[in-house]
């Protein structure tokens, strides 16, 4: 079997399978036979070697499966190799994108630290944080400072309604004893006179006493409010009666079918004047027949849950973001950005208190006093322009200013003249707006004055025809716009007063801003 495989036969088979091996050669003329009978003589050849040793196929097929199954073997370990290697691959990269994500938050942290309004925003987040994982405070700690010292505020209050219980003294004194005096002559002239002037005094007096106690007595912001509402309400009452009665008495003739009851109404008339609500004196008013208890309690519930409601936007939306103004300076995109910021938390503490003060207080008012007007407001939302919102937002108020001051100024003090008796109501209305904050914050800063008595009144003039939808959304931009820049200048000041020195002058301390010179605007 040897000799057969290393023998000629094997080199004619390998010059059959490799004929490249003798190239060189020359070859001869009947190759191609040659090759036909080589090829019959190997596989008769392989016949006979298989007659000899029959295990010869089987020891083949034999080596063929080691074979495979070594390539089993190296394929399946080439398999864990590049599995491991691309796990140990895959560690690597995430290691290397957590390494560079720490290295940008660091680097983030680290610029707004730098920039004041990513610190609040910050602050923000973690005040969030706080008050979602630690506690639930609804507020309650923000009330019970805002609304603290409520029993200084009960006092006052109580010395307001009895000096203006002495008006209507003072009224019917003035009112009862004049017709004693004879027409038209210099006696009762003076008589009318003092006692204008006495009232006059009594006002100014009214805004003084008041204003001074809450200051002494250091009121928080939500208590000095009330009382500050509570004086320009009972100012606003005390004028509508006197302008209201004054009249009657003037022309009250003697001899005639007129009696003393009509000279002055009487105390009870102007005691549920006092307390219903509205702002038009009348002897009488549309009266309901009964209470009903369940709106009242509603209502006043309402008041309650919209007064939790505005301390939670102030403690989580605003106060986080301000109160570190003026401990680092402040860029100018801080600012624009803290006006926007301020647009939806502002934009709510309106509507909240537009509905607590407008809708559930007054209705609860009107329910347990059985007024039946319930006229408070009107669709302002749906307003073209400013004029009609000024006109539905706050009907109280409105039919006031021009029952009281618009209609005087047009018809006795500048006769037919549109412009300065509107002049008049918005000035009016932007002074004691204003007089109110002052006092509150403790600071004389007339962004409001200059919002609602400048801009408004151009405002009121430029979209007054404008009775499209588009004068709607125009409507609701500005105000949106105007009601967040007027709150972030405001929040500014009220921290700018907490974490800046103040003036070495007391009196221009009051009156000139600290937030415009505190650390500045930063150029950068």
């Amino acid at each position: 079997m040897m000799h057969c495989t290393n023998g000629p036969l094997h080199d004619m088979e390998e010059s059959i399978v490799n004929p490249q091996v003798a190239a060189d050669d020359k070859l001869p003329e009947d190759l191609p036979h040659r090759r036909r009978n080589a090829a019959v003589n190997i596989t008769r050849t392989k016949e006979a070697l298989q007659k000899i040793d029959p295990d010869e196929d089987r020891k083949s097929s034999r080596s063929n499966e080691t074979t495979a199954v070594g390539d089993d073997i190296r394929r399946s370990i080439s398999v864990d190799k590049i599995r491991d290697l691309m796990q140990q691959m895959e560690s690597d990269v995430m290691e290397q994108v957590g390494n560079q994500i720490k290295l940008m938050m660091s680097e983030v942290l680290q610029q707004l630290e730098e920039m004041q309004p990513g610190k609040q925003a910050d602050d923000l987040f973690q005040e969030t944080t706080k008050y979602s994982n630690r506690q639930t405070n609804f507020g309650i700690s923000t009330i019970m400072t805002a609304f603290g010292k409520f029993d200084k505020v009960l006092w006052i209050w109580s010395g307001m309604m009895v000096s203006t219980f002495g008006v209507y003294v003072a009224f019917n004194t003035w009112a009862h004893q004049r017709i004693h005096i004879a027409p038209k002559s210099i006696q009762l002239k003076m008589w009318d006179y003092s006692w204008l002037i006495a009232l006059i005094i009594y006002q100014i007096l009214f805004i003084i006493f008041p204003a001074k106690s809450l200051l002494i007595e250091d009121l928080p912001s939500a208590s000095s409010v009330a009382v500050l509402m509570e004086q320009v309400r009972l100012i606003m009452k005390t004028h509508a009666f006197v302008r209201s009665a004054a009249p009657r008495t003037l022309n009250y003739k003697p001899h005639t079918e007129q009696t003393i009851a009509t000279i002055c109404p009487g105390f009870t008339k102007f005691l549920y004047y006092l307390f219903c609500p509205t702002l038009i004196y009348r002897d009488d008013y549309p009266r309901t027949k009964v209470i009903r208890w369940r709106v009242v309690v509603w209502s006043y519930t309402e008041v309650i849950l919209v007064v939790f409601y505005m301390a939670f936007i102030f403690e989580r939306l605003l106060i986080p973001v301000f109160r570190q103004f003026g401990a680092s300076p402040l860029e100018p995109r801080a600012l624009v950005l803290s006006v926007f910021g301020t647009m939806m938390p502002g934009t709510l503490a309106f509507l909240c208190g537009f509905y607590c003060l407008l809708h559930s207080w007054m209705n609860a008012s009107a329910e347990l006093l059985r007024f039946a007007d319930r006229m408070f407001y009107k669709d302002w939302w749906n307003s073209t322009s400013y004029g009609a919102y000024y006109r539905t937002w706050n009907v109280v108020v409105h039919d006031w200013l021009y029952t009281y001051i618009y209609k005087d100024m047009y018809e006795i003090v500048a006769p037919r003249n549109k412009m300065l008796s509107t002049l008049m109501v918005f000035s009016v209305s932007a002074v004691f707006h204003e007089y109110i904050l002052a006092f509150t914050f403790r600071f004389f800063y007339p962004v409001l004055l200059v919002m609602f008595g400048g801009i408004g009144l151009i405002l009121v003039f430029l979209t007054r025809k404008n009775e499209q939808a588009g004068g709607n959304v125009f409507m609701w931009l500005t105000l949106c716009m105007g009601t967040g820049m007027i709150l972030s200048l405001y929040s500014m000041e009220y921290y700018a007063r907490i974490n800046c020195p103040p003036y070495q002058d007391e009196f221009f301390d009051l009156f000139i801003p600290r937030s415009w010179t505190c650390h500045g605007l930063s150029n950068s």
